[in-house]
């Protein structure tokens, strides 16, 4: 029996449709291969070439800054070289160009800024201009519902391959709904590596750790001691502070650590937006000090912690040395979860030596905390790879390079430990937990030797 020619069809069409798929597979396959052969010829051309640093007196300090009309209150803070190019979406390597990294902006804009485009004006030591459309421009995450927000803006930086690399110095933001933005452009310097021979060496193993804002004329001396000298005992080498309000108490120990060399200490201008983007643009403070950490100081680790968190190994002795055994290389951030100890809680000073003169250190004497540990990123705190981070969040990465992932550290492994002034929920229950008063002994010499060297009168730091 024959059969009909149409029986034959449905046959055919699937054929079609398969041979149509595989093509459009081995196309994007193409594509693909070819894309990362550009970027890894690109990183080979990229290391051959000679940074020169545009301004070497630039002294890497920043406060904000309003952009264009002043009664729209935008702002601008800070901007980075950023030489990571597989961060840049569409790289160039011709003959005549080739992308050399990327300018990584912060700013406060209006969360719902209507722009469609937002440019680059950078300016070179000549005083030559470039604009440059931004390749990412958006409110970072964690905005809750206020009307202005935190904003990262990347601009590719590409270069004549025909005449000698020349980079920015300055760079300002454009965009059409602030046009005195573009008449009279808000220019801020550029921050580069302290060391321009390292852009592409190896990260400095070592932890530093980004503070979150001191506001609300901050006060409480003991705390931001003991804070200090116990991120200290576990391996941290530098810190970042930025300040919106502090006591002098407050700012004479910031002086002394900035004076020997431990800590870097910035304005965090704020107050035009204190009651309309979160808790005093912490989100940008964060991103920033990053940055700063792995552009300028190149930092391989960065912790992300307020004055009144503590990351505790548990199987470590130290930060440090849970770092060096587990960190294989493509961590992002190693997510703590959070436990809470209440400043409401009863003292126990039964480990305080009589010879101190400081003695109510909240690590040492708060020791019940809650038996619940919360959930990954819900209130956790992470320590970051520097080199990872695209977008960095208060509890957690929102964008990491291509290749790196988080890492939740498992509670029995380490733990966020998290001294709260006001408890979230009074009614949790409550263990005792002796962890940190592995410390103590050290400790508290350290807070006393710190607080006579500052306070030369009496030797004691004054806790509120």
């Amino acid at each position: 029996m024959r059969i009909p020619a149409f029986w034959h069809r449905p046959r055919v069409t699937h054929f079609a449709i398969l041979i149509f798929l595989v093509y459009v597979f081995l196309l994007f396959s193409y594509k693909f291969l070819q894309n990362e052969r550009l970027r890894e010829d690109l990183a080979k051309a990229q290391r051959q070439l000679i940074f020169e640093r545009p301004n070497p007196h630039w002294d890497y300090s920043n406060s904000w800054r309003r952009i264009g009309n002043s009664t729209l209150r935008h702002e601008i803070y800070s901007a980075y070289f950023d030489a990571r190019t597989d961060i840049v979406g569409n790289v160039r390597m011709d003959d005549e160009q080739m992308t050399i990294g990327s300018l990584r902006i912060f700013a406060i804009l209006p969360e719902r800024l209507r722009d469609s485009s937002i440019n680059c004006i950078v300016r070179f030591s000549d005083f030559s201009s470039q604009e440059i459309k931004a390749e990412e421009a958006g409110a970072m995450h964690d905005v809750h519902n206020n009307t202005f927000a935190a904003w990262s803006i990347m601009c590719p930086l590409h270069a004549s391959r025909r005449s000698p690399l020349r980079l920015p110095q300055a760079v300002a933001l454009a965009y059409a709904s602030n046009r005195l933005s573009h008449l009279s452009p808000t220019f801020i310097q550029i921050s580069y590596p302290r060391n321009m021979t390292n852009m592409f060496g190896r990260s400095r193993p070592t932890i530093s750790v980004c503070v979150g804002p001191l506001h609300e004329n901050y006060s409480n001396v003991l705390r931001l001691v003991e804070f200090v000298e116990m991120y200290r005992l576990q391996g941290a080498t530098h810190f970042y502070f930025y300040y919106v309000e502090a006591s002098e108490e407050v700012r004479r120990v910031l002086e002394h650590y900035q004076r020997i060399g431990l800590a870097d200490v910035f304005e965090w201008n704020v107050q035009a937006h204190m009651q309309d983007v979160h808790y005093a643009g912490i989100v940008a403070q964060f991103n920033d000090c990053v940055y700063r950490a792995n552009v300028v100081d190149n930092f391989r680790y960065a912790a992300v912690v307020d004055l009144d968190e503590v990351v505790m190994p548990l199987k470590h002795n130290t930060l440090a040395d849970y770092l060096r055994q587990c960190d294989e290389g493509r961590t992002a951030g190693f997510v703590f979860r959070n436990v809470f100890f209440h400043r409401r809680d009863s003292n126990d000073t039964f480990n305080a030596p009589s010879h101190v003169l400081n003695r109510l250190l909240y690590t040492q004497s708060k020791v019940r905390r809650t038996l619940e540990v919360l959930p990954a990123y819900i209130r956790s705190k992470v320590v970051v790879n520097a080199r990872a981070i695209v977008e960095m969040g208060n509890h957690q990465v929102y964008r990491a390079a291509p290749g790196y992932a988080d890492h939740v550290v498992h509670p029995t492994v380490g733990l966020l430990f998290h001294y709260r002034d006001k408890c979230i929920n009074c009614k949790m229950v409550l263990i005792v937990d002796y962890t940190a008063r592995r410390f103590g002994s050290l400790l508290f010499d350290r807070v006393d030797n710190t607080c006579l060297e500052v306070f030369l009168n009496r030797g004691v730091c004054d806790l509120v």
